[in-house]
């Protein structure tokens, strides 16, 4: 089982945006000493909770700073952006960083309708509807075919860039796997946001089509998880997740608040203060992670996880990565 990281630059109550996307280059660096199979960066816009809003911009920094582990994006929000220039941009990170350039494509805004129309500034095809299209002109322009949407007819990527960049997109619905399979692309089932996702990979393997992307289908799982030596700390670890997810519910916008200012929220608003992250399978110490990994993997057959963490200390994350990785070293 391949052990990847994606990394949405969480801002805790403590730090800002600038810190955050330090602390990701830094836990990059340390998946990269230990062995992680890639590492991902987010798109999120406008947002008081995570800093990286521009995977593009973010991937050579990463790239420079690591050596052997793959970088990508988790995803580059499509529905916002020119194929073409979609297209550019990941041919010209593969030519400087050949054979190590992911480009994990997502289909949601990442951000509210304010931000997605600024984003979008005029263009009209920003709704899902067009996602289909978007992806047609962009295998052309990766690929370096004519693509079908006639007024681009005479369009040409740069020559010379960089070969095709793995290519994955990130799914969470049976649209998103039926997209999947149609155009040949490996697939990022997004069980932290939708758990109910596994079942998809069957349906994505039954209908995939081999393409320029993928000869064969390919399933990685993204979860949410934080590993420590006992369950006990983990589940306090999980507590500013866990209180940041209640303001979220509440409709407040917010950073991710500090363990101890979290157990207090948590406290205060519920009698069993952390019964919610008790049941979140992926939280506990290695023997209980490994356990309750095994039905999903059973179901979904991945190849790959690729985990996503969000505790502090920063010291407490980068021991979830280590753990969670032995776990399956050893096993």
């Amino acid at each position: 089982m391949k052990i990847s990281a994606v990394d949405q630059s969480p801002i805790f109550s403590n730090t800002d945006a600038n810190l955050a996307i330090r602390e990701t280059i830094e836990l990059a660096k340390f998946c990269d000493s230990i062995g992680m199979h890639r590492f991902w960066v987010a798109e999120h816009h406008g947002s008081d909770s995570f800093a990286g809003c521009s995977p593009e911009i973010f991937i050579p920094s990463l790239a420079n700073e690591t050596s052997s582990i793959r970088i990508g994006s988790g995803g580059v929000m499509l529905m916002h952006y020119s194929p073409y220039k979609v297209a550019e941009n990941f041919r010209l990170l593969e030519s400087l960083y050949p054979g190590r350039i992911d480009l994990g494509l997502g289909r949601a805004p990442g951000s509210n309708p304010f931000q997605a129309g600024a984003l979008a500034y005029g263009s009209k095809t920003t709704s899902p509807e067009f996602f289909t299209t978007k992806m047609n002109d962009l295998r052309s322009f990766l690929i370096g075919e004519k693509p079908e949407t006639e007024a681009f007819e005479s369009v040409d990527v740069t020559p010379g860039l960089g070969n095709l960049p793995e290519t994955w997109l990130l799914v969470s619905s049976e649209n998103g796997a039926d997209l999947a399979a149609f155009f040949g692309l490996p697939i990022s089932l997004a069980h932290f946001i939708e758990q109910d996702c596994l079942h998809l990979a069957d349906r994505y393997r039954k209908n995939f089509k081999p393409s320029v992307f993928s000869k064969v289908p390919k399933v990685s799982v993204g979860i949410f998880a934080i590993c420590a030596e006992t369950d006990e700390e983990a589940i306090s670890l999980s507590a500013s997740a866990s209180a940041w997810r209640k303001r979220v519910q509440q409709g407040k916008s917010s950073s991710f608040p500090l363990v101890e200012e979290a157990l207090k929220e948590v406290k205060e608003t519920s009698s069993n203060p952390l019964s919610e992250d008790t049941k979140r399978p992926f939280v506990g110490s290695k023997n209980t992670i490994y356990e309750r990994l095994q039905p999903l993997i059973k179901l979904a057959d991945p190849e790959e996880l690729k985990i996503i963490t969000i505790c502090e200390p920063f010291e407490a994350k980068t021991n979830s990565y280590k753990l969670i990785k032995e776990v399956f070293d050893q096993n």
